[in-house]
């Protein structure tokens, strides 16, 4: 029988991730979580880099790619290879994908996810959407245009291949309601049992034809959400978990505690706080925090 977490953790890595601040994200995890969890290393660094983080968290799996798959849709082919793993070596609620510069700042992160996958199950991926922290929506812009012109212009032709398997899942997902670019953020997100299930028993964990898409993994993944008959899920609104920026952090420290934020993006910077001391900002804070397992 397959063991039971609450959640599964992956991480990926790739050749200019930092290994300080990979462990110090998933050190933020397993401080504040208070479920049963299991760790994956999705390692695409071909430097031994997963194996440097697992020194440190020796349970954890790592996965590694056989070749470099680097970013965009070679991202969701390695994320694919990871979430596969831990469909067939484990059961759980949700799986939560978050990057090296996202961080846990708060008391069980996972809580309202596990709620909000078990009261509604066909939610497949939520996180920071549909607005930015600010509550602004999400500039659909570049991926929208990068979608349709797969799918329903010549340049088509580019890429024929990745945009025939792109179409198919395209036409789907839009009978489903699905709006052209639309994605959960990709810098940390959950993602429920059953979209994962779903998604590899339709050949779509991963579907190698993707790899020449230009695309991030996020939006893949969100278009084949709604293909899949799943929809995207809030999880960031009001005092909800996420508090997500792009390129830095999405508000002053104090405000994303003040604000009952849990999992936080990116810990790059934050005016003239460079990412040593941000994250020692956060690493103070729970020294001082005693969290109840």
């Amino acid at each position: 029988m397959k063991p039971y977490f609450d959640v599964i953790v992956v991480i990926p890595v790739g050749p200019n991730s930092s290994v300080a601040f990979a462990g110090d994200t998933l050190r933020s995890y397993v401080f504040y979580t208070r479920s049963s969890f299991k760790i994956i290393i999705a390692d695409d660094s071909h430097q031994g880099l997963g194996t440097a983080i697992q020194s440190d968290f020796p349970e954890a799996d790592v996965i590694r790619s056989a070749k470099p798959m680097g970013g965009w849709a070679g991202l969701y082919i390695m994320l694919s290879e990871a979430y596969q793993h831990a469909l067939h070596n484990y059961k759980f609620t949700a799986l939560l994908k978050i990057d090296t510069d996202a961080l846990v700042i708060g008391a069980e992160p996972e809580k309202d996810a596990i709620a909000l996958f078990r009261e509604h199950p066909f939610t497949g991926i939520a996180g920071q959407y549909p607005f930015d922290y600010h509550g602004m929506p999400w500039d659909l812009g570049w991926p929208k245009d990068r979608i349709l012109n797969g799918v329903t212009t010549w340049k088509f032709i580019k890429r024929p291949i990745a945009n025939i398997a792109l179409r198919k899942q395209y036409k789907k997902a839009l009978a489903n309601g699905y709006r052209a670019g639309e994605s959960v953020f990709g810098g940390a997100y959950f993602i429920g049992y059953s979209l994962v299930a779903k998604l590899y028993e339709h050949d779509l964990l991963p579907n190698h034809k993707f790899i020449k898409l230009n695309l991030g993994e996020d939006h893949i993944f969100a278009l084949l959400s709604l293909a899949m008959g799943f929809q995207l899920g809030d999880l960031a609104s009001g005092n909800l978990p996420f508090g997500c920026a792009w390129k830095g952090l999405a508000a002053h420290p104090e405000e994303l505690i003040q604000k009952d934020k849990k999992i936080i993006h990116s810990t790059r910077y934050w005016q003239n706080m460079n990412e040593d001391e941000i994250r020692s900002w956060f690493g103070a804070r729970r020294v001082g925090t005693a969290v109840k397992h």
